[in-house]
């Protein structure tokens, strides 16, 4: 069922639900007063039954007009009827009745044999000299079952004919307010799978489709985005591998037709190995950010001892560059708090994170002193790397985010560009933030804002 199909059945059952009710409503409230009258009437007409018995000659006067179908029994104490008027006589009075009309005024109703509806009847009670006697009363309204029927016929043919206006009124609105839209799907109809490039007309910015084709927009101009990203990373990468593989290929071919000695060959051989070395490297890069993208944050449910991964990085670091000397500070703030807060996540994912940064820091910096430094600020714990290297350019602080971008100014250091982009990924997962602050020529600070959780829930 199409939104316009459901606006409109919508629309016409909630109206047909308050024209129901509405109806219901009227027709009560004609019942609830149609009964009054007639019960009013029955009264009159049970009243004055005590006129006859008191003076028969008055009552003859009376102008006295009878209900259709009306009839009229008297009787005594002894439940003994006393007198009985004309007409149908099709109302059986018990005891039962009797006696509760002698205790107060009854108004009740039964099914006749000659007519569809109830028929209506009055009991009361009254005494003349003494003697307590009950006159009961029956008759048919018909004028009002009448117009009761006629009322009901006319609010059902209203509500018909209301519903069917209504139902047409629904469809046109439904169709107008959804024209939008359609134009929206008609212009998405004519769009190519990769064309990244297409964007919807706006129309008007201040209406839900409007809102809806601009942020439709803004999400192919993303799309578009990765899109020239993951082109250029796979460009890169492709060449990256390709590259030391066909030097690879090219030394051992070589070192097979020219190299007549084992130490020539050797040579050759570790020159490839060297090569080798390096293409593996990046391939397991380039499949542990796969890895790393492919996970969600609700899988990372470990309490991380925040100091216990730092000494990891530092040690794993140090065995890799022993050269480099990394100093790791804790603030005051931080050794008051560590006790009470705890950062949620995977410590190997926080680990490689903080490897990649250690590792940049070391080979950017010639080697220079790395510090870590670990602090609280309110609702986070932060640790800041930074190193005394060569630093990144202004214009180049988010681009260095992205797969396989490194800065202008790296010159013939070794790497793939994948470190930062891993490491923000894998803070990304943390809930957290992965801050750059660097000076070119003076060095980089990264900040990794981890958020701290209470120890106790």
């Amino acid at each position: 069922m199409s939104i316009k199909q459901k606006i409109t059945v919508g629309f016409g059952l909630l109206v047909a639900a308050l024209l129901l009710l509405f109806s219901l409503y009227i027709f009560q409230t004609y019942e609830s007063y149609r009964r009054s009258q007639m019960r009013m009437r029955l009264q009159r007409r049970a009243l004055s039954a005590q006129l006859f018995l008191q003076n028969r000659q008055e009552f003859l006067r009376y102008n006295y007009l009878t209900l259709p179908e009306q009839h009229e029994s008297l009787v005594n104490a002894q439940n003994r009827r006393i007198y009985s008027s004309s007409g149908p006589d099709d109302y059986r009075i018990t005891p039962a009745r009797l006696a509760e009309a002698r205790q107060q005024e009854v108004y009740f109703t039964y099914d006749s044999p000659l007519w569809e509806d109830p028929k209506e009847g009055m009991a009361l009670s009254f005494r003349i000299n003494g003697d307590q006697y009950v006159a009961v009363v029956t008759a048919y309204d018909l004028a009002g079952r009448q117009t009761s029927r006629n009322l009901r016929l006319i609010l059902i043919l209203g509500n018909i004919l209301s519903l069917v206006v209504i139902a047409l009124v629904g469809f046109l609105f439904a169709r107008r307010a959804m024209r939008p839209f359609d134009q929206l799907i008609s212009q998405l109809d004519s769009a190519t799978v990769n064309d990244f490039s297409f964007r919807l007309s706006e129309g008007s910015p201040s209406d839900e489709a409007g809102y809806l084709a601009a942020s439709f927009n803004q999400l192919l101009a993303h799309l578009q985005e990765l899109a020239v990203s993951q082109e250029n990373f796979v460009a890169y990468a492709s060449h990256e591998i390709r590259t030391p593989l066909t030097v690879v290929k090219g030394m051992l071919e070589t070192s097979l037709a020219y190299d007549q000695s084992l130490p020539a060959a050797r040579q050759s051989i570790d020159q490839a190995l060297s090569r080798l070395e390096g293409a593996i490297e990046l391939a397991n890069a380039l499949l542990q950010l796969a890895e790393v993208e492919g996970l969600k944050a609700m899988q990372l449910q470990e309490d991380i001892n925040v100091v216990d991964t730092i000494l990891d990085t530092v040690a794993y670091v140090s065995e890799k560059y022993p050269s480099l000397t990394i100093e790791v500070q804790l603030t005051d703030e931080f050794t008051e708090q560590s006790s009470t807060v705890r950062v949620i996540g995977n410590a190997t994912l926080l680990r490689t994170a903080l490897i990649n940064i250690a590792d940049n820091a070391g080979k950017y910096s010639s080697f220079q002193p790395v510090d870590i430094r670990v602090r609280y600020e309110t609702g986070w714990i932060v640790i800041d790397i930074t190193d005394r290297g060569i630093g990144i350019p202004e214009a180049q602080l988010t681009d260095v985010f992205l797969p396989m971008m490194r800065a202008e100014n790296v010159g013939r250091i070794q790497g793939f560009g994948l470190g930062l982009t891993l490491a923000r990924k894998i803070v990304d997962l943390h809930q957290g933030y992965l801050l750059l602050h660097s000076v070119p020529t003076r060095g980089t600070t990264v900040s990794l804002r981890l958020p701290a959780r209470p120890l106790w829930p």
